[in-house]
Parts: structure tokens; sequence; C-alpha cells
């Protein structure tokens, strides 16, 4: 055997960095494992365990109140979520080669809908308006990444034709857009399914949709009603490029936005107290007011 051979042997046996990394974080996650303060709480988790299994070859689909709205609710948020975070994403992308916008796309992608859902809560309370920011916000910084590098990979040698003193808005509209348009759809349907698994899990801070009843039914050991819960999510989610058709996408932001249960009142003395208590560190505020009173006295 020739020594080429021996060295390409010798290269394929090699694990690739990804592997080399997934093992280091396993073992380093196993180190870290021996110092943690885990404890099982319940009493008897295998009779716990042995309830879950028993939901989930017994899914009862008439124990939750509501299905029908929560299911509608949960659609609903996700399609009003995912068309305004696609706007803005998309505008965000134009101008995604200044700094500040790509670091300000980066920070609110880097915050999960989940955390966004508990700050609007306190500010707009349990009103759609939390839903849809939650969701809107960081799929916004998501999509001007996305749109962003959609553009900067599409074919390029369209523009070679473009006549010279030509609109760049002109330009873009006819030339680069064309181009990207199969791209922009393809992940606007795949960050669709994304929002969603959003708008269910927001539901874990009290917004009518299927979140919260399958957060109601693990908290009240009801496993056959959870189970029904993920079943239905699931047939929602596996079905999504069966029902959804361009066509039939402006139809249903309409019904969406209708469908949505406005209502709720805004407080202004709430987000006043956001902005001016709640945002603040507690140590900070400690300091302030400690500094207030001194300077008072």
């Amino acid at each position: 055997m020739s020594s080429t051979t021996i060295d390409a042997l010798t290269t394929k046996a090699e694990p690739s960095p990804l592997v080399r990394a997934s093992v280091g974080f396993i073992l380093l996650a196993t180190f870290l494992g021996i110092f943690g303060d885990f404890e099982i709480s319940t009493v008897n988790p295998w009779t716990e365990f042995g309830r879950m299994l028993l939901g989930i070859v017994t899914p009862d689909f008439l124990a939750t109140e509501s299905l029908a709205t929560a299911i509608l609710n949960t659609i609903a948020f996700a399609f009003v979520g995912v068309a305004v975070g696609n706007s803005a994403g998309f505008f965000l992308a134009l101008a995604f080669r200044f700094r500040i916008v790509r670091v300000g796309s980066a920070f609110i992608r880097a915050v999960h809908e989940l955390f966004w859902a508990l700050i609007f809560l306190q500010i707009f309370g349990l009103t759609p308006l939390t839903g849809v920011l939650a969701i809107a916000i960081p799929y916004a910084g998501i999509f001007a990444k996305v749109y962003s590098e959609i553009l900067e990979e599409s074919d390029q040698s369209p523009l070679k034709a473009v006549p010279k003193g030509s609109s760049p808005v002109s330009v873009f509209m006819f030339v680069r857009l064309p181009d990207a348009w199969t791209h922009f759809k393809t992940y606007t349907m795949y960050r669709l399914e994304c929002g969603l698994r959003s708008s269910a899990v927001i539901g874990f801070v009290g917004l009518p949709t299927i979140g919260f009843h399958l957060e109601t039914a693990f908290a009240e050991g009801s496993y056959s009603q959870a189970a029904a819960l993920l079943l239905l999510f699931y047939l929602i989610i596996a079905t999504l490029r069966l029902w959804v058709r361009q066509r039939l996408v402006p139809i249903y932001l309409i019904a969406a936005v209708v469908l949505l249960p406005w209502g709720g009142e805004i407080a202004s003395e709430n987000i006043v107290r956001f902005f001016t208590q709640d945002i603040v560190p507690h140590p900070i505020r400690i300091i302030a007011e400690n500094f207030g009173t001194i300077v008072w006295a």
C-alpha cells in the first residue's frame, strides 16, 4: 500500500471538527454535572412517568374547554407576528450594511420570544399586542440577517446588463428581487412553522394559545389532555404545507387580525413604571434611592 493511500485513509479516519466539538461539549457537560445541584422532588417519579405514558396512549380531546378558540389563536398569533417580523426584517435587510442595523438585529434576535413576552407583559398586560410583538421583534432580526445573506449570495451577473443611470429602486425591484424571491418565500414558510411553535410557547405566560392549556394540563397532571393538545399541535405543523397557499395568505392574515382577541386596556402608568423602575436593575435602583435620600437630607 502506497504512502498516499495510507495518508488518505488516515485523513478520512480523523473525526470532523463538528464531531470533536460535540464530544468535547458532552464530556464537559458530564464533568460539570458532577457538581450540579440536582434533586428529584417527585415522591415516586416512575409512577408519574407511567401516568405520562398512559396519557400518551389515551389522549382526551374533549378535556380542553374552548379548544377550537385556542387553536385559532395559536395560528392567528403566528401569522400576524411573522407577517410583522417579515415586513420589518425585509427593510432592515436593505440597510444591513450599516453596523448599527447589524448590531441591533443581533440584539433583538438573541432574546427568545418567551422573554420578549415577559417584558411586554409588564407593559401591555395580557393583550394580543404582547404576543404579536414577542414574535415579531426577534423574528425581524432573524429575517434581516437571512434576507441580507440571500441578497448577497444571489446571482450578480444580471446587474452587468443594467443600463447606467438606472434607478436603484428599479434595479432592486426588477433585477435583484426576482432572483431572491423564491428563497424569500421558502424561508418565510419555514419561519411560519417556527412562528407556530413560538405562538404556543407564549401561551406559557398566560396568552390564550395552546401553550396556556398545555402548561395547565402538565401542572395539574392531566396527561391525557396534554397528549391530545400535543397531537393536535403536531397535526397543525405537519399539514402546514397542505393548507398554506400563497394565494390564500392575504385571506389568512385578514382573518388572523380579526380573530385575535383584541381588547383589554393598556395602562400608561405600566409603561412609565417599566421604563423608570422595572427595567432598572435592583442594585442600581437602591443606590439611586439612597443617593436621592442623602441629597434631600
